[in-house]
């Protein structure tokens, strides 16, 4: 017999958005095709491709990856997702010990410690800082205060390196 010619995709059919899916759909009637597809995004990881729901099922090329089948069922989707992979850092994140206080405000001595070391690793003495800490605390006598400050003075800094970046020492 004939072979059937492939039929053309209809104009106003999409590609669906939902992780490993990529097949296109009618998005006037999701619901008229199932959607298998993964859960989380890929996460590619020194040479190792793999989708972060399914972390038992990695692989090592593209081909290969594009073939590990979705663990969900469901509609299709045009809607993006606010996360399209994952690198190393996320999978160390996803494995570290959540802390019970990460939603709680951060304290100012807190803001001030992470501030004195972020400045630090950058090459700013520490000891300056400290200084500058003790002389903002004597004078206003309350640390949020002198988080206030260094704020302020830290934007102030920023905003005119941009405005005379092009004055600035090489």
């Amino acid at each position: 017999g004939m072979a059937a010619a492939p039929v053309p995709r209809p104009p106003e059919h999409v590609r669906c958005k939902n992780f490993g899916c990529n097949k296109y759909f009618d998005p006037r009637a999701p619901e008229e095709t199932t959607c298998v597809h993964h859960k989380l995004p890929p996460v590619f990881h020194e040479t190792a491709k793999y989708w972060a729901c399914c972390p038992n099922s990695k692989a090592y090329d593209w081909d290969e990856f594009m073939k590990i089948p979705g663990c969900q069922r469901g509609a299709h989707s045009v809607e993006e997702p606010k996360k399209k992979f994952m690198g190393g850092c996320d999978v160390r994140e996803a494995c570290a010990p959540k802390r019970l206080d990460e939603e709680v405000p951060v304290e100012p001595r807190k803001k001030l410690d992470r501030l004195r070391a972020g400045l630090e690793s950058v090459g700013v003495e520490a000891e300056l800082f400290d200084r500058a800490w003790g002389r903002l605390m004597a004078k206003h006598g309350d640390n949020g205060v002198v988080v206030g400050r260094l704020t302020q003075a830290s934007t102030q800094l920023l905003n005119s390196m941009l405005e005379d970046e092009v004055n600035l020492p090489d």
